[in-house]
């Protein structure tokens, strides 16, 4: 039990954790800059999103549950998508702009629509939950509204 039960995730120091998450974000966000002229940095994009998603389920004991892997699960679904479904590279573009503001702002749009979904809220769904969620400024770690 002890040692080996608590997940890696609650061993790090929370400033390791907090550098981990934004160069592993910074990377992805830079494979999908280079995407904008080479449809192969896209590929990568999946690939290294695939590989973060495993990384947090391992950091996480395989937490499925953890809301950091939900983030990662549906990133990786989202470019896979942006990059694989013909006219869905839309996608890409959004994710640019919105890893972008993660990056240098602290405020993540996946996080906060995924926050949405029933098995990550606590309190009923409602226009001003959804208010709330999306005008809640920057958080430091996970993200809860106000």
């Amino acid at each position: 039990m002890g040692f080996l039960s608590t997940p890696l995730w609650d061993r790090m120091s929370a400033k390791t954790r907090k550098n981990l998450i934004w160069y592993l974000w910074l990377a992805t966000w830079i494979g999908l800059l280079l995407g904008l002229f080479k449809q192969s940095f896209n590929e990568f994009v999946v690939l290294f999103a695939a590989l973060q998603a495993c990384l947090f389920l391992v950091l996480f004991n395989v937490g499925i549950t953890a809301f950091p892997v939900h983030v990662r699960i549906a990133y990786v679904i989202w470019v896979t998508v942006g990059t694989y479904v013909p006219s869905m590279n839309v996608l890409l573009y959004i994710t640019i702009i919105g890893l972008a503001t993660n990056l240098f702002m602290g405020y993540c749009p996946l996080a906060r629509m995924l926050y949405l979904l029933p098995w990550n809220r606590k309190e009923r769904f409602s226009f001003d939950l959804v208010r709330r969620v999306f005008c809640t400024p920057p958080v430091e770690g996970q993200f809860k509204p106000r």
